[in-house]
C-alpha cells in the first residue's frame, strides 16, 4: 500500500483543528461587534458629524471654524475655541438636536 505524502497528513490535520477551532464560541468578554455592525455604526457616526458640521456652517451667529467635531458611538465631542460662551452652548445645542445624538460633550474654550 502507498503512503500518503507528508504534506497531505499535515494539510488533514491543520483542516480538522481548524474546523474544530471554528465550531467552538467565544468567550462573551472577548466577542467583538460584528463587521456589518462595526460599518454600520461608523457610517452612522460620519453622518452626525457632517450633519452637525453642516448646521455649525448655516447658523450665522456662530464661527464654526476653529470648532472640531467627532463622534463615537452616537456620542459628540465638541472641541476648539470661541469668542463667547453664548457661542459655545449655541454649538451643543445644535448638536443635541441632531437626531441620532446620544450625548454631547463639550470640551469648547473660550477665548479671554
Amino acid at each position: 500500500m502507498k503512503k500518503p505524502p507528508v504534506f497531505r497528513l499535515i494539510f488533514a490535520g491543520l483542516l480538522a483543528a481548524g474546523l474544530s477551532f471554528a465550531s467552538t464560541p467565544l468567550h462573551p468578554a472577548y466577542a467583538a461587534e460584528s463587521a456589518p455592525a462595526k460599518v454600520k455604526s461608523y457610517a452612522s457616526d460620519a453622518a452626525l458629524t457632517t450633519e452637525i458640521k453642516a448646521r455649525f456652517l448655516a447658523e450665522k451667529g456662530l464661527d464654526s471654524l476653529d470648532l472640531k467635531v467627532k463622534t463615537k458611538k452616537g456620542v459628540v465631542t465638541l472641541r476648539g475655541q470661541v469668542q463667547q460662551q453664548s457661542q459655545a452652548d449655541l454649538a451643543v445645542k445644535i448638536a443635541q438636536e441632531v437626531e441620532g445624538v446620544r450625548k454631547v460633550v463639550n470640551k469648547i474654550s473660550v477665548m479671554p
